[in-house]
Parts: C-alpha cells; sequence; structure tokens
C-alpha cells in the first residue's frame, strides 16, 4: 500500500481495520500501519466510520471508530484534513 500510496494515483480510506483482526479489541493496534501511510502521502488520505458495521453489528461502535481515528491520528489538524480537506479533494475536484 505504501508504494501504491506515493504515486499519488489512489486514495487510502483509514477505516474498517476491525476487519484485519481476529480480536475485536486488538485492531486499535493498526497505529503504526496508519501512521506509515499518513507519513508517506497525507493529502491521500480520508477516514469514514464504516458503519453500520456491517457483519460486526454489536461489536464495534461509531465511538469505537472515532477513538481509533483518535489513536492513529493523534494530530487535531492532521484529523481534520483526513476528515474533511482531503475528502474534498478527492469528491469535488
Amino acid at each position: 500500500m505504501l508504494g501504491l500510496v506515493k504515486t499519488g494515483r489512489c486514495w487510502i480510506k483509514l477505516s474498517g481495520a476491525y476487519r484485519t483482526s481476529d480480536a475485536a479489541p486488538d485492531w486499535l493496534d493498526m497505529t503504526p500501519y496508519a501512521q506509515a501511510l499518513i507519513e508517506t502521502r497525507a493529502d491521500r488520505m480520508v477516514w469514514a466510520s464504516d458503519w453500520p458495521f456491517a457483519g460486526f453489528e454489536g461489536q464495534v461502535s461509531y465511538s469505537d471508530a472515532i477513538a481509533a481515528l483518535h489513536r492513529w491520528v493523534p494530530d487535531a489538524a492532521m484529523r481534520h484534513a483526513i476528515g474533511g480537506r482531503t475528502p474534498l479533494q478527492l469528491y469535488f475536484t
């Protein structure tokens, strides 16, 4: 993914990490991966909650998704960019 995002020819949605782990609490440990992607091309990152968490109803909540975003992206300005500015570029330019 790092190589692909370096090209600037794709966008990566930071969400749904709970789908890659067998144990729900462990999906928050995706922090190093999210941070590596952001360091590589922050301008190509977007975020979404993935609600209604199809197939994981009752295991993941919206507050879990927000908590993961805050853990993966501790800087408020970067969270704002990933949640607002870069999606605007993706969808409206």
